[in-house]
């Protein structure tokens, strides 16, 4: 069923589940309010429906969720990768020393890496922050491509099989995945037990 079908249903059916009189009476004697408080009747059937839309709102948001098909692994991970990215928060240790930047990320149970898919591009480390794909703590890193000035985001956070399975791994000679979200392209693949997410500008 599609989700503005079920908008006009749940619509009708508030609609013709009004307080009766007698049903609005007994409210406002457990509220301890008036009969013949006019404009107090007023209000309290304003807050009952108020309240009959705030919950059709989240069955019909928790509906649709349920309903609508599940976005694959590396689609939700492209979609959270490019979000933060654009965003671009402060961060949270500034060098381009890796090593340096390794030593703030006392949090994490793993040591950042410098991945052989990034080591021989001309880009310079910029500093990191802490972040999460998909609810497992990350580190954030910021490169700056030195050809074109362009800044990254590149993601890195403990490969977790439960998690993130079926990821292209480079040490079964499978090429990183590439999923486009927010205008942006997010290369994803697992190296040395490490999952990382990089994105770059749409070319």
């Amino acid at each position: 069923m599609k989700t503005n079908n079920m908008k006009k249903i749940m619509g009708e059916h508030i609609n013709g589940k009004s307080l009766s009189d007698d049903q609005l009476d007994q409210l406002m004697s457990l509220q301890g309010i008036k009969k013949d408080a006019t404009s107090t009747r007023s209000s309290v059937r304003y807050r009952w429906a108020a309240s009959m839309v705030f919950v059709v709102t989240v069955l019909l948001t928790a509906l649709y969720f349920n309903l609508s098909p599940n976005l694959s692994l590396d689609a939700r991970i492209g979609a959270e990768v490019a979000k933060n990215h654009i965003k671009l928060k402060p961060l949270e240790v500034q060098s381009s020393d890796l090593a340096v930047v390794r030593k703030y990320f006392t949090e994490l149970d793993f040591t950042p890496i410098e991945s052989a898919l990034i080591k021989p591009l001309d880009k310079t480390l910029l500093g990191g922050r802490y972040c999460s794909i998909q609810g497992v703590t990350a580190a954030q890193l910021r490169l700056k491509d030195n050809k074109t000035g362009q800044i990254q985001s590149l993601y890195e956070t403990i490969y977790t099989p439960d998690v993130f399975k079926n990821l292209p791994k480079l040490e079964e000679g499978k090429a990183p995945i590439t999923v486009y979200s927010g205008g942006l392209a997010v290369d994803i693949w697992v190296e040395k037990g490490i999952l990382f997410a990089l994105t770059r500008d749409v070319q």
